[in-house]
């Protein structure tokens, strides 16, 4: 059993907070999650989670549960005043390459629950709730913890690593003197409410306008709608009666709903903030701690949540001792430029229905523009995000087509009946390297079996190799329409590969082959635990493998003990 000195502390009960808990748990690290809210929240900010997000949940194992609770949306309605309905830009996500072609709205308090709730199930973990972190000092290795009980009193314990969750107010960061540099771009209410005499298509997200108005209204799930307002004055922002103000709103941009009574109402301040960096020796920060915008496109939550997912394995092999500490230098790299990417792609959309001062017929242009729906939709879904300019690889290795390192590792279907995907094959907390063997399949299933086990000799238990091999092979050779025949001659050819049942699938749809642009040279794709392609080589280039490797998983000791990273 785990003592408080062994715990990671992650501060924060939050999606960022829930999400770091879980990649952590599931690497079998202990950590103690502590939250000054009095109680789970039953009002909501965020309200969608969008495709990138939702392939990292069904990674974890929780995608089922969340279809069951959201409310699917095609994308975004920008109702231009001057234009007749059939022409309106749209935004429709329907065309992305990923088994989400949509994005869901949910309440962020039901969000939250499931993750609670999963998180419970499989970890017996639940948020302290008003138990707060009051001081923070690292002493040498260690971070000296104060924190403040549901009766008051106070308790003070070490932990390796303190992890701050804890909102834009961060105490963590301020602890830490990491500063927070930024500027407010609006300010904005938000009303939960149902509506009569809605005209408009209630599936979409949809944004309506003005030169000095901007009004947002989408269906959740249940009754209730979700507006957001914005105007610069703050006449209607802040106004005493809420629904009034909504309702004038609404009627000057000739949307022509009624607004019923308000099941909850807030107003903000809109702040495109970014932090200097996002540690400071045994102390990082992390989501809105970390970076907040705009609400323009619905990113936010999901940056925050897919930090955490950067962090967790990180952070999970540095505290096991299986990685030195400077790799946590990567997650600021990686992550800090994707939340910049963030931040400049909702200020994009800001300024398409938040332009005050300027006629919707001059801010059109911007949806105009070559390119301008697909670029949106992939960066708004996460799908685009990739680390590409800050990745370390090999030198040498010879340029190929399709993902590169640091870019997303797409999805495919590889079996249709019982149904396999790639994603299947990745879910487990390590790293992937997927064997796709090209013309000459014999020898370089061969050589995948040296590769695996020069894997396991030098990072055992780090590593799962998977076979996959085309199928279309085995039934060319094999014509017998009888699926069970088929099974047989696809089960022997697993046998005769040396990969266990577990480690080689067949590939019946060539959909791998496509989306990672393989050819008969076949490929070597190692997959981090994130979700995002390591590396790339033909067979004969194996030896990268392992030297690639090495920068997760070398462990020279005297940085592992001091892990104060880059400053």
């Amino acid at each position: 059993m785990s003592t408080q000195q062994d715990r990671i502390l992650i501060v924060g009960g939050g999606p960022s907070g829930l999400i770091l808990a879980h990649e952590l748990l599931r690497r079998n690290v202990a950590v103690r999650l502590i939250e000054k809210r009095q109680g789970p929240s039953h009002t909501t900010r965020a309200m969608t989670i969008h495709a990138r997000s939702m392939e990292m949940f069904e990674h974890m194992g929780l995608a089922h549960r969340l279809e069951e609770v959201c409310l699917e949306c095609p994308g975004n309605i920008y109702h231009f005043p001057h234009l007749e309905e059939d022409r309106q830009p749209r935004t429709d996500y329907r065309v992305l390459p990923t088994r989400f072609p949509f994005y869901y709205k949910i309440n962020q308090n039901d969000f939250e629950q499931v993750l609670r709730e999963h998180l419970f199930a499989q970890y017996s973990l639940r948020p302290e709730y008003r138990t707060e972190l009051t001081g923070l000092e690292q002493i040498g290795e260690r971070v000296l913890a104060t924190v403040k009980r549901p009766d008051g009193t106070e308790e003070q314990h070490e932990h390796p690593w303190v992890v701050g969750c804890d909102g834009v107010r961060s105490f963590v960061r301020q602890a830490a003197g990491i500063e927070f540099a930024g500027e407010q771009v609006a300010v904005m209410a938000m009303m939960d409410v149902e509506l009569t005499n809605v005209t408009f298509d209630d599936r979409w997200m949809n944004y309506f306008f003005d030169k000095e108005l901007f009004m947002n209204c989408t269906k959740l799930p249940g009754k209730y709608w979700r507006i957001y307002m914005s105007e610069p004055t703050g006449e209607y922002v802040n106004a005493v009666d809420p629904r009034r103000a909504f309702q004038e709103v609404a009627d000057r941009l000739g949307i022509g709903f009624r607004v019923g009574q308000p099941e909850w109402v807030t107003a903000w301040e809109i702040r495109n903030n970014i932090a200097e960096r996002y540690r400071r020796d045994r102390m990082l920060i992390c989501g809105d701690a970390s970076h907040v915008h705009s609400p323009s496109g619905g990113q936010g939550m999901n940056g925050c949540m897919q930090d955490a997912f950067n962090l967790g394995w990180k952070l999970a092999a540095v505290h096991q001792r299986h990685a030195d500490a400077v790799i946590l230098d990567s997650y600021e790299r990686e992550r800090k430029p994707i939340g910049e990417q963030i931040s400049e792609g909702a200020m994009a959309t800001h300024e398409i229905v938040m332009g005050f001062g300027v006629e919707p017929e001059e801010r059109l242009h911007y949806t105009q523009e070559p390119g301008w729906e697909e670029r949106t939709i992939r960066l708004v879904s996460g799908l685009s995000h990739n680390y590409r300019e800050v990745v370390d690889v090999p030198a040498g290795l010879r340029q190929l087509a399709g993902p590169r390192a640091g870019e997303r590792a797409p999805d495919a279907l590889l079996l249709r009946e019982p149904r396999k995907r790639v994603y299947d094959v990745l879910r487990h907390p390590g790293f992937t390297l997927l064997i796709v063997p090209g013309a000459d399949a014999e020898a370089q299933i061969a050589l995948g079996r040296t590769v695996r086990d020069e894997l396991e000799r030098r990072f055992p238990g780090r590593v799962s190799s998977c076979l996959i091999r085309d199928a279309r092979q085995t039934q060319a050779a094999h014509p017998d329409p009888d699926r069970a025949v088929l099974a047989r001659n696809l089960g022997a050819d697993r046998a005769e590969s040396g990969f266990d049942f577990d480690h080689a699938v067949p590939d019946e749809t060539g959909e791998i082959l496509e989306r990672y642009a393989i050819g008969t040279e076949g490929r070597l794709i190692l997959v981090r635990p994130d979700l995002y392609v390591g590396l790339v080589c033909v067979p004969e280039e194996w030896r990268a493998v392992p030297d690639y490797l090495a920068q997760w998983f070398g462990r020279p000791e005297s940085s592992v003990a001091g892990g104060t990273g880059r400053q």
